[in-house]
């Protein structure tokens, strides 16, 4: 089945979506933890507080989160991407950082 535009006929169809996702985004834009890290320090310096990669990941999805609940089933994509930044958040959890440098 073609899950393009949320025609999901089951929970697993939206996971290999979100899964799809993280690797279109990843040849588009590098791997989403080297990303996430960036995105960390950012938010760091700006608010001036430090905010750690996991953080941007669960903050990502909440947004996707707050658009469902203003657009619903009208947002097929912000459950794909709910699900990819939390897949991403498990992951980071685990990370080991010393190997990355930003």
């Amino acid at each position: 089945m073609d899950t393009a535009g949320g025609n999901w006929s089951s929970a697993r169809e939206l996971l290999n979506e979100a899964a799809d996702t993280i690797a279109d985004r990843g040849a588009t834009y590098g791997h989403y933890d080297l990303t996430m890290l960036r995105t960390s320090k950012l938010w760091s310096s700006y608010l001036e507080r430090e905010i750690e990669p996991m953080d941007v990941a669960i903050c990502m999805a909440l947004l996707k989160v707050a658009r469902i609940m203003e657009a619903g089933k009208h947002s097929p994509d912000s459950f794909t991407d709910a699900c990819a930044y939390i897949a991403q958040a498990g992951h980071i959890a685990v990370k080991d950082w010393d190997d990355l440098d930003a």
